[in-house]
């Protein structure tokens, strides 16, 4: 996910089992983070956390499928024809598009989940 997300994220973080949630929040003042992305792992499912640094909002959503950086590239490298598409793929910074997310009520979560996407990424200068 960071090379992904790459380069509005920390690629060279360093995590250990010593740290909790509130040393990074800690430490997000100070280094100028904005949005934090979390994954965790319970007996039931894989969960995907955004939160808003300094006082959220946070949001949550539970993972169904997902698939290895190590998968992508066997896979890859099993289909000549793609290995050029996807090689490129991951050289510049994500282009995010959020479009029919409209809503008329102020508290629709949609409209919150789609403003706090948003905000995680620059505005495109046209």
């Amino acid at each position: 996910m960071r090379e992904i997300m790459y380069p509005f994220t920390a690629s060279k973080l360093k995590e250990s089992n010593k740290n909790s949630i509130k040393d990074f929040v800690s430490a997000a003042g100070i280094f100028g983070v904005s949005h934090m992305m979390m994954f965790t792992q319970s007996e039931h499912a894989n969960y995907m956390r955004i939160v808003k640094n300094p006082k959220g909002p946070t949001l949550t959503f539970k993972i169904n499928e997902y698939s290895l950086a190590k998968d992508i590239v066997k896979f890859v490298q099993d289909n000549k024809k793609q290995s050029k598409i996807f090689s490129s793929t991951l050289q510049s910074a994500p282009l995010l598009i959020m479009n029919g997310f409209q809503s008329r009520a102020e508290d629709d979560p949609m409209k919150i989940a789609s403003l706090m996407i948003q905000s995680m990424f620059p505005p495109i200068k046209v």
